[in-house]
C-alpha cells in the first residue's frame, strides 16, 4: 500500500509498504478515507518535533472497517469509524487511575500513531477496537475527520475553565486555533484572535470579535479593544508565544501553552506569576474525550467547512506546502492558502 513515511534522512517519502494485518482477536482493519495534516506533522518537517524514523506519519483519520478480529462484536465490515491515535495500554499505574493520557505502557510512554508507531497517512490502518468510535449517521466525513483535533482543543478549553463574558485571546488561527475560538465563543467568551495570514484572518473573522496581526497585538491595542483590560485567558496554539502571552494576560488570568514545539524555550520571572496571580496550565494529551467531542460536534453547524482542501497522497508536497508557509522542495516562502488540509484516499 502507499504510505507517507518519515525517513532516517528526516524527509517525507512516499513509499510502498505492506498492508497491516489483524494480529489480535480484538483488532480491526480500516480502509482510510480521510487523514488530516496536523500542526504536529508540520513541526516535524520544520525540525521542532522529533518522532521515530521509518514510521508512517498521520494521526487524524476516519475510515471504513474492512476486516475484524474473531472477538470483535461492536463493529462489522462496512462500518465507518473515527480513530483515536493515542493507544493507552490499560495496564500501567496511570491507566489504572484513569489517567490514560499519561500512559507509560509503551517504552515508558504513550503509544501514539504517527509519532512512535505507524500512523494514518496510508491506505490502511489496524488497531484495537478500544481506539475506535462510530461516525454518527448525521455527521459528514468533513466533520468526522476534525474530531481528533477538536478533542485536543476541548481538552485545552476545559483546562482553561473559560467562563461566560471572559475575554479570551487565541494566538494563532490555524485549524487548532480556529477550533479553540469556536468552542470559546460557544461558552460565551469574547474571543480575540491573532493571525498574520490574510486568508485565515478572513475565515476566523466570521466568529471572532476581533482579529489582529502579531504586530498589531500590543498592550495599548488590547486595552483599546477590551475596555482598558488585558485578557482573562490566553491559549497559545503557535507554540512559541509564552513571553508575549505573559505580557498580555490580566491579573488572575490563565495561560495555556498548546502548540507543540520542543526546541522553543522561554525565560520567565516567577515573581510575575506570583504578583499577578497568573496560572500557567499544561493540559497534556486528551484523556478519553472522544465521545464528548462527537456529541458536542453534532450541535455545531458548518464546522466541516474548516476542511478547505483535500489532496491525494501522491500530491503530498503541494498539500504540505500550502500550509507550511514555504515550499517543501525549494524552501522558498509562500503564502498560506488553506485552513485545514487532509488526504483523501
Amino acid at each position: 500500500m502507499k504510505a507517507l513515511v518519515w525517513s532516517k534522512n528526516k524527509k517525507l517519502e512516499l513509499v510502498d509498504i505492506e498492508r497491516p494485518t489483524i494480529k489480535d482477536d480484538n483488532d480491526v482493519l480500516i480502509k482510510i478515507k480521510y487523514s488530516g495534516i496536523c500542526g504536529t506533522d508540520l513541526q516535524v518537517i520544520k525540525g521542532n518535533e522529533t518522532i521515530v524514523s521509518d514510521i508512517v506519519l498521520g494521526h487524524e483519520a476516519i475510515g471504513e472497517v474492512v476486516e475484524v478480529g474473531k472477538a470483535v462484536t461492536e463493529y462489522k465490515v462496512g462500518d465507518e469509524v473515527i480513530i483515536d491515535p493515542n493507544q493507552y495500554c490499560c495496564d500501567c499505574d496511570y491507566c489504572k487511575r484513569g489517567l490514560t493520557n499519561f500512559c507509560t505502557g509503551y517504552n515508558g510512554g504513550l503509544k501514539i500513531a504517527g509519532i512512535n508507531v505507524h500512523g494514518t497517512f496510508a491506505e490502511y490502518f489496524c488497531c484495537h477496537t478500544r481506539y475506535l468510535y462510530s461516525i454518527p449517521k448525521t455527521m459528514s466525513h468533513e466533520c468526522a475527520v476534525l474530531v481528533e483535533p477538536l478533542t485536543c482543543c476541548l481538552n485545552n478549553i476545559r483546562a482553561a475553565a473559560i467562563r461566560e463574558n471572559e475575554t479570551v485571546l487565541v494566538m494563532g488561527s490555524g485549524p487548532m486555533g480556529a477550533l479553540c475560538q469556536l468552542i470559546a465563543k460557544r461558552r460565551g467568551a469574547k474571543v480575540v484572535a491573532s493571525e498574520n495570514s490574510l486568508y485565515r484572518k478572513e475565515i476566523v473573522s466570521k466568529w471572532c470579535n476581533v482579529v489582529l496581526s502579531s504586530e498589531e497585538m500590543t498592550e495599548d491595542k488590547v486595552r483599546e479593544i477590551n475596555n482598558g483590560r488585558l485578557f482573562d485567558v490566553i491559549i497559545d496554539t503557535v507554540g512559541n508565544q509564552l513571553e508575549k502571552a505573559i505580557s498580555l494576560v490580566e491579573k488572575h488570568g490563565r495561560i495555556i501553552p498548546m502548540g507543540m514545539n520542543k526546541v522553543f524555550s522561554a525565560s520567565v520571572k516567577p515573581y510575575t506569576f506570583i504578583n499577578k496571580g497568573i496560572s500557567l496550565i499544561g493540559a497534556s494529551e486528551y484523556n478519553m474525550l472522544f465521545a464528548d467531542t462527537i456529541e458536542m460536534l453534532e450541535s455545531y453547524e458548518n464546522v466541516g467547512s474548516l476542511l478547505t482542501h483535500t489532496y491525494k497522497i501522491e500530491d503530498y508536497k503541494e498539500a504540505f506546502s500550502s500550509i507550511l508557509g514555504f515550499d517543501m522542495e525549494t524552501g522558498e516562502r509562500r503564502d498560506i492558502n488553506a485552513m485545514k488540509v487532509a488526504f483523501e484516499f
